[in-house]
């Protein structure tokens, strides 16, 4: 699926490992073959929406991520927003349309909620997601160590 994003000069498409330099800028992700093999299979896993906003030239100005995964207690699809990112500046409408095509495509997939995570230093995506009507919500976490 590509699509021109409405009121933009600016393609979505489904994100490809060529895209991954691009949106590892956006991220500002770390770098290694470890993190570049899960990278790779994380584009091209099935419970994976990875999609990136594409400019005229080619350049990705932007990235939004949805996992799916099985709720036993629910019986159905659950939606968790990965994460949303955009170049700061001129084009700081399109994390809203981001989003917004992260809760359609949810939508499409029979989830009824959307959750994300967030990271706590990441105000835009908060502000964003707090202006679009959603809700702070019940969740706990753990932060696990993992022996290497």
């Amino acid at each position: 699926m590509s699509a021109r994003l409405p009121g933009t000069d600016v393609r979505l498409r489904r994100s490809r490992r060529r895209d991954l330099d691009g949106v590892h800028a956006l991220l500002a992700a770390g770098d290694g073959l470890r993190r570049a093999r899960f990278d790779r299979r994380t584009l091209s896993d099935l419970a994976q929406d990875v999609y990136v906003a594409e400019a005229p030239g080619g350049e990705v100005v932007g990235v939004v991520a949805v996992a799916y995964l099985r709720s036993l207690h629910g019986g159905r699809f659950a939606a968790v927003l990965d994460t949303a990112r955009t170049h700061a500046g001129p084009r700081e409408p399109l994390l809203d349309r981001l989003i917004a095509f992260a809760e359609e495509r949810a939508r499409r997939r029979g989830c009824r909620q959307v959750r994300a995570w967030l990271d706590p230093d990441d105000g835009v995506l908060r502000a964003a997601l707090l202006s679009r009507g959603w809700q702070l919500g019940d969740a706990l976490e753990a932060a696990l160590e993992i022996d290497r």
